[in-house]
């Protein structure tokens, strides 16, 4: 019977085993597929933990700390593991527990972690003493002044020195001790060790501090007393600790990560001026809180501007781009540390390479980050002692080049020309070559740059070209290039066409300055034709909404004519009021004409009312829904929103020929369906997103708001590269395997196509960074996602160029118009002198190339004429015609 029970329970083991080894394989296929998954790698680790399987749990752990920093319990529990094998192969598992703690502190700073070490230290890994007092002070270097528990490393330290110094203290009690003299100078040494100890403990702010200095003047004995310097020292710590206090009590009472408490206390600190306690505190926030990447980019610049120590600082990158790999201004940053420090250049491949490894949000990251590299190169190539000067930098396979073709292939291949819509890389590249003094190809590259009509219509790109050819070139190519820019820019064409007069006034003849004034005369006359044009479209635009309100005029002209027809004063002013109205386009005869076109087929949802403006005190209780498709009807509004509740009134804002305008206004009972409503934001109507928002007064001065965060938010994830066909469904079924998914929102364009990315929110950050560590670099279709932190640039942050920031700022039509009359008007004019026109060309200008390259083309606009002069003369607002008379005047 015992013998069938054994039996039962033997196979009961293997039946576990086998189980055990098939989600092994699973987990190993998973890895395989994704080297990245962070949560497959921590559940095989534990699975094999669970088996004891020893060997693999070591391979497990090897594969992930090449990948991820591993956290202080994930060491320790490693480090736990290979000391069981301490008895059985001491000398390989010494060096093996080495290797461990070496890599373990250098992934975070932790208190626990370098306790254990120290511990070992003293015991198991039989260090030297010389080894065993660096291994402590590395320890108190990182971890000492951690207020609430730095003082257990301090304790450990000068228990370890106490131990040695009562070994010596033996000795020389011995009776037949022959080395009385070596000793007794050993002895001091000691003792001042032990002592120095305290007294460097006793002048940092800690927990405990009391304590020890009682301990302190025990150990001092009749020896000596506290001297007067280090009791000023300690009064100082306690007097510091008592400020500390709070910041330290505010992260004991709060929980992880202590965003706010951190920032608080960090800033605090900085304002003492106390480099070592701002690098200890910043570590321990990023200990709490590896994944914020904005505290990550504080500390590395904090490092760069006031601590300056190399090691330190390329430590700290290292760390910085394993744990937030997806923030480009860190991989940046890490590459001009590495050449601010002389590394070799092949540190800096490296470091691309594994930048490009990472998905970034949009093409913009790329460009910066390869503009990053490509100056590292220029910087190799200018001031390294091989460097050679002139024509013969250029080779046909120059690192500098290869490296642009690269970036440019990279970029195009992934973003299209949208990837670089400023031309950065290539005005670079072209000016590397201008300092080349190789024009062909800085010419090539630009040329070749306005080949696309993305460029082409840009006055920064073309004034940028052109300053290139002024400093390097020469006058006549400048003179061909400012005459293509004048007929291809359009989005500031005002600024070329000044740009333009202002150059031919300092370079130019007579005779060339009359041609270039001719042909800014025919362009700013098609510019003004356009300009007319757009505001004739504007005023279009408006006249049903002034038709409306005419219509309502004539009513109420109607009604007081019939109260007044027997007075013969009314009469006359009402028939002269119906003459001038009849003339109207907007008039019932014509309303009447244009109510005779057939009208689509009407709504079967009961209105109201036909009128389609809104009672303002009905705005809480309305919504205004927009991007509509022309074809969508009340009944579609109807079906769409009336699971909220009861519907009011839908009233969609038509057209005078009765078509649909794509949004209008849906009245419900209560204020609660109005806030359901507006849950459903982006729900799709007829195959488009339709946009729900609250009714509001507009205002003149009123900006639509973007109701989205525009910051870090670490618990929101930014999920790129995704296939266009991908679900809502599939998306949810893939992340809510990680944590449940409080939000998900796929952006698409107006029409309702998927864009390729989305933002997906859990309630908390842990489960976020579990995702991160999961999914990116996941396969999905065909595309490889990427995955990272939510916290896209501001939408206040305008693109900047080196000399013309104003053009790449979009501004209004209104704005346009103001711009363009303060480029274009002579002081002359504003200054109102009897005559005006274009003056200050200079016959005597030449057109020599030393001329050309002393002057550049400043992109800023001129300045509008002083206060004083504008307060002399009133002022007059000029037409766009009255301007053209100048040219002919």
């Amino acid at each position: 019977m015992s013998h069938e029970m054994d039996d039962s329970s033997s196979s009961s083991e293997d039946e576990v085993i086998t189980v055990d080894e098939m989600k092994v394989q699973e987990l190993e296929d998973k890895i395989l597929a994704n080297p990245y998954d962070y949560g497959a790698h921590v559940e095989l680790l534990n699975l094999l933990d669970k088996c004891g399987d020893v060997d693999r749990c070591r391979q497990v752990r090897e594969r992930m700390s090449g990948l991820f920093p591993l956290s202080p319990e994930m060491w320790l529990a490693w480090i736990h593991q290979e000391r069981l094998f301490l008895p059985l192969d001491p000398a390989r598992v010494r060096d093996t527990l080495r290797g461990l703690y070496a890599r373990a502190v250098a992934d975070y700073s932790s208190v626990r972690l370098w306790c254990q070490y120290c511990t070992d230290v003293t015991s198991v890994l039989e260090y030297s003493e010389d080894k065993t007092r660096e291994v402590f002070e590395q320890a108190l270097s990182d971890v000492g002044l951690h207020l609430s528990k730095g003082g257990e490393v301090w304790e450990q330290y000068r228990q370890y020195e106490e131990a040695l110094l009562q070994t010596i203290k033996d000795k020389l009690s011995a009776e037949d001790c022959s080395e009385r003299e070596f000793l007794q100078d050993l002895h001091n040494k000691q003792r001042s060790r032990v002592d120095n100890l305290y007294q460097r403990q006793l002048a940092v702010p800690l927990s405990g501090l009391e304590f020890v200095m009682s301990e302190y003047k025990t150990w001092l004995g009749d020896e000596g007393a506290v001297s007067q310097h280090l009791t000023t020292r300690y009064e100082a710590a306690l007097q510091k600790r008592e400020k500390l206090q709070p910041y330290e009590q505010a992260l004991e009472i709060t929980a992880a990560p202590h965003e706010d408490e951190y920032a608080h206390y960090i800033e605090h600190v900085r304002k003492e001026g106390d480099p070592a306690r701002v690098i200890s505190l910043m570590e321990r926030a990023l200990t709490d809180n590896p994944l914020n990447s904005d505290r990550w980019v504080g500390y590395l610049q904090y490092l760069d501007q006031v601590l300056k120590v190399k090691k330190v600082v390329l430590s700290a990158y290292a760390r910085a781009v394993r744990n937030v790999p997806w923030v480009v201004t860190i991989w940046t940053q890490y590459m001009l540390a590495q050449q601010r420090y002389n590394l070799h250049f092949s540190h800096i491949d490296e470091t691309l390479e594994e930048a490009l490894k990472n998905g970034f949000q949009d093409g913009a990251s790329y460009v910066t980050l390869w503009k990053c590299y490509l100056g590292c190169h220029w910087r190799q190539e200018r001031f390294s002692p091989l460097h050679t000067n002139g024509a013969d930098a250029h080779v046909e396979n120059n690192p500098l080049n290869e490296a642009f073709q690269r970036a440019i292939n990279s970029i195009n291949q992934s973003f299209g020309e949208e990837g670089d819509l400023s031309g950065e890389l290539t005005c670079f590249m072209a000016e590397c070559e201008g300092e080349r003094d190789d024009l062909e190809s800085m010419r090539l590259l630009m040329s070749g740059l306005f080949e696309s009509r993305i460029y082409k219509e840009q006055s920064s790109l073309w004034l940028e070209y052109i300053n290139l050819e002024l400093r390097y070139g020469d006058v006549l190519e400048a003179r061909k290039i400012f005459q293509k820019a004048v007929q291809c820019s359009t989005d500031y064409p005002e600024i070329i066409i000044q740009k333009f007069l202002n150059f031919e006034a300092i370079h130019g003849t007579m005779e060339t300055f009359d041609s270039a004034t001719l042909k800014c005369r025919r362009q700013q006359k098609k510019i003004d034709e356009k300009n007319a044009k757009e505001a004739e479209r504007q005023a279009q635009l408006k006249k049903p909404a002034e038709s409306k309100g005419k219509g309502k005029q004539n009513s109420k002209e109607n009604t007081i004519n019939s109260k007044n027809k027997n007075d013969p004063k009314q009469t006359t002013k009402s028939s002269s009021k119906k003459r001038k109205l009849s003339s109207d386009p907007s008039t019932p005869q014509e309303n009447k004409r244009l109510s005779d076109k057939p009208s689509p087929e009407k709504s079967s949802f009961p209105r109201k009312s036909d009128s389609t403006e809104v009672d303002k005190s009905k705005y809480p209780l309305t919504v205004f829904v927009s991007n509509l498709s022309y074809d969508a009807t009340e009944d579609d509004l109807n079906n769409t929103f009336k699971s909220v509740g009861d519907i009011v009134d839908i009233r969609l804002v038509k057209s005078v020929n009765n078509k649909s305008r794509g949004f209008g206004y849906i009245e419900f009972h209560t204020r609660e369906e109005v806030m359901d409503a507006l849950q459903m934001d982006r729900v799709l109507v007829l195959g488009r997103p339709c946009y729900v928002s609250e009714c509001k007064e507009k205002s003149v001065d009123s900006k639509p708001e973007f109701k989205y965060r525009m910051a870090l938010e670490s618990h929101k994830l930014f999920v790129n590269n995704l296939p266009y066909t991908t679900t809502e469904g599939e998306l949810r079924e893939l992340f809510g395997k990680i944590a449940t998914v409080k939000s998900l929102r796929m952006v698409t364009t107006k029409s309702g196509k998927f864009k390729g990315f989305a933002y997906i929110e859990y309630s908390d950050a842990e489960s976020a960074k579990k995702a991160i560590m999961e999914l990116n670099g996941k396969s999905m279709g065909e595309r490889t996602m990427s995955v990272a932190i939510s916290n896209p640039p501001s939408k206040s942050a305008a693109p900047k160029h080196n000399d013309s920031s104003l053009m790449t700022e979009k501004a209004d039509e209104a704005t346009k118009r103001k711009m363009k009359m303060n480029f274009m008007i002579p002081r002359a004019v504003t200054n109102r002198k009897p005559k005006t026109g274009i003056s200050g060309s200079n016959p005597a200008a030449s057109d020599s190339n030393n001329n050309a390259k002393s002057a550049d083309i400043n992109t800023n606009p001129p300045s509008n004429d002083s206060e004083e002069d504008s307060k002399k003369a009133p002022k007059q607002m000029l037409s766009n015609s009255d301007f053209s008379k100048l040219f002919q005047s």
